[in-house]
């Protein structure tokens, strides 16, 4: 760097002829070529300092031309007080915290933290500006409060997930769990929702609606959904709402609680599905559409005299589809050589009670008690009070 920059000087004061020879002289040097040589030669000539020593140059006119100003009027004392008084005030803004601060040094200074501390300095600090106090409490390091997240979202530490939650579709006893909001496209507010359980195995439905997203509301649908499944329930599979996790983690881990109503209640399993992953409970989620959207529709319903009527419809419906409509199950999937799905094959169509009365896992004495229920239901009856209530609730939106 020191040889281009040498005969750079000499190249800017020589002659078109000796201009040349340095070009020749420093290329049979540094092997480089005439163009580049006479590059290098243009870029030190027009810096107005030599590289090598332009950096200790501008750091010490930049030392020498540093601007004089005032002195800083509040130190790090100064910062100190104010700091354990924004601490005392319990880390408030700054324009909370000005039209105060003579009362926070006043209490400081009365509980001797501030004995060692000039007069002069609590005046100056006294007399500080709010601009310049939201500046000094802006430069503070912020601690951050470590508490538990909303919710308790330790609750999914405690509960496995469990993909693909349909392939128990060969055994009663599994219970997929979703809900459904009636907020009309508003979510403000309390509105109703309903919890769906659907049996994977069986298709047996159970539908109750609640106000409210609460644990309460919660509780008081799947009270009375269980209310509506009468065979053994093995393992509980809803998504990851909180208040059903917590409420079915509650009472596995208190029994006698759950014994008190029903004894074969109180062991099961609980599992949930994974985040964003609707296939993990397809099978209730496929009865949002068909057996809640369909049947009440997409309204909002926020009163407990809509909650009643949905209930009532749903007690009604739930008797229809477990009863009397038949569904089918995927027996197997048709591929072709590239393992492409080009057809489906399913078994006969059958209802969630037939499906039950064919069972060897349901207890004969849970068979017989669906059997007096099957044989005092009427069809025309059912369907025409559901059409009725249905009305009603419509009604109630108008």
């Amino acid at each position: 760097m020191q040889l281009t920059q040498k005969q750079a000087q000499k190249y800017k004061r020589a002659t078109k002829k000796e201009k040349g020879e340095i070009i020749t002289r420093y290329c049979e040097l540094t092997k480089v070529s005439r163009n580049l040589a006479s590059k290098r030669f243009r870029k030190v000539i027009r810096s107005p300092y030599p590289r090598i020593w332009s950096r200790n140059k501008k750091k010490k006119e930049n030392k020498e031309n540093k601007r004089k100003g005032r002195k800083p009027k509040y130190n790090n004392t100064h910062k100190a007080i104010i700091k354990k008084v924004w601490q005392l005030s319990g880390e408030i803004c700054g324009e909370r915290l000005h039209p105060i601060i003579a009362e926070y040094l006043k209490q400081l200074k009365k509980n001797k933290e501030l004995d060692n501390v000039d007069e002069k300095v609590l005046y100056e600090i006294m007399n500080i500006s709010e601009r310049t106090l939201k500046r000094i409490i802006a430069s503070f390091p912020k601690i951050r409060n470590q508490r538990k997240k909303k919710g308790n979202a330790l609750i999914y530490k405690q509960i496995p997930i469990k993909a693909f939650f349909g392939e128990n579709a060969n055994k009663p006893g599994y219970i997929e769990i979703d809900y459904v909001e009636h907020n009309g496209g508003n979510s403000r507010g309390t509105f109703a929702i309903t919890g769906s359980y659907v049996d994977v195995c069986l298709g047996w439905l159970a539908r109750s609606a609640g106000l409210g997203k609460s644990l309460f509301s919660v509780a008081a649908i799947h009270d009375e959904n269980q209310k509506k499944i009468y065979h053994q329930i093995y393992e509980y599979h809803p998504d990851n709402n909180k208040p059903i996790l917590k409420l079915l983690l509650e009472r596995k881990l208190n029994p006698a609680k759950e014994e008190r109503k029903k004894e074969m209640r109180a062991s099961y399993a609980i599992s949930r599905s994974r985040p964003y992953h609707k296939e993990d409970n397809g099978h209730v989620e496929q009865k949002n559409g068909d057996k809640v959207r369909k049947l009440v529709g997409y309204h909002r319903y926020d009163s407990k005299e809509q909650v009643d009527l949905l209930n009532q419809l749903y007690q009604v419906e739930d008797l229809i589809s477990n009863f009397f409509l038949p569904s089918q199950k995927l027996i197997r999937k048709i591929k072709d050589e590239e393992g492409r799905v080009i057809g489906k094959e399913y078994d006969r169509a059958k209802t969630a009670y037939q499906r039950i009365l064919e069972s060897e896992r349901v207890a004969d004495k849970i068979k017989k008690q669906l059997t007096k229920i099957f044989r005092n239901l009427n069809l025309v009856t059912l369907r025409r009070r559901s059409e009725e209530l249905q009305k009603a609730l419509f009604q109630t939106v108008i």
